[in-house]
């Protein structure tokens, strides 16, 4: 039960649910969150998106948030202030590089602190999609980076798998798999900005909608599932709010706090 009196964290996952056709936060979404901080409460973003995979426009809306936790929990700022980063270790990314070249019928995204980089006959930075590269460049190009997420588009092979079960935890989706860092989850990433901010597990609201949602959903006092959200997710709610076209972030919070 929510206490009117007590200061709660809400957590939001991005696409599917904090979005939905566009880089642009809904004004109704924009004006709960802006409430609900009013009134004392906290709103973090928790994303899948690598530091680096997340658009300058969104970066931009998110200033009016108390922090981000992103990559799955590989990066978490609190006030603008950077207070954990991990990343994959140099010598996985280049076995995962050396997977991707030899299964190019899969397409694959890098995702770093900096830049996310695809990787398909070459190394691509996303600013740099057209220009020509020698072989030479293709692990280099990747190297001043801090890899966090690497996104796959296809169900994830019993192979693959079984190559990095110890490094790295699969997200499935329909059509494509996120890949991060064994260990790091967006629970994992609730717990530290719950010991920072001294908020009570209780008193946490997690909102996603797909299956990177589910240990976020499970852990938070109050675990909400989009409308359009993945059955696993639908499974294990507390409650269901509307699709995120129908600015369902915004209805919960409505609900829970204002």
């Amino acid at each position: 039960m929510i206490k009117a009196e007590e200061r709660y964290a809400v957590f939001l996952d991005i696409d599917g649910t904090l979005i939905s056709d566009s880089f642009v936060i809904p004004e109704r979404n924009m004006k709960a969150i802006s409430d609900a901080r009013a009134k004392g409460h906290l709103v973090f973003i928790n994303t899948g998106r690598s530091w680096g995979n997340i658009p300058p426009v969104l970066m931009d809306q998110f200033a009016e948030f108390d922090g981000i936790i992103a990559g799955s929990g590989a990066m978490i700022t609190i006030g603008g202030e950077t207070v954990y980063q991990t990343s994959m270790s140099k010598n996985l990314v280049k076995r995962l590089t050396e997977y991707a070249f030899s299964h190019r019928e899969y397409w694959y995204i890098f995702e770093g602190l900096k830049d996310i980089y695809a990787v398909s006959n070459d190394i691509r930075k996303r600013s740099d999609y057209q220009i020509p590269l020698e072989k030479s460049d293709e692990y280099r190009i990747m190297s001043d980076d801090e890899i966090q997420v690497i996104a796959m588009g296809v169900k994830v092979p019993k192979d693959f798998i079984e190559l990095f079960k110890d490094e790295i935890t699969v997200f499935q989706f329909e059509t494509y798999a996120d890949c991060v860092i064994k260990g790091r989850n967006k629970a994992v990433g609730i717990k530290t900005v719950l010991e920072k901010t001294g908020i009570k597990i209780e008193n946490t609201i997690a909102i996603g909608d797909s299956n990177n949602d589910y240990d976020m959903l499970k852990f938070a006092g109050v675990g909400v599932a989009m409308a359009n959200s993945q059955q696993s997710i639908l499974d294990i709610a507390d409650y269901v709010t509307s699709s995120n076209r129908d600015c369902g972030v915004a209805k919960a919070i409505e609900k829970f706090l204002l």
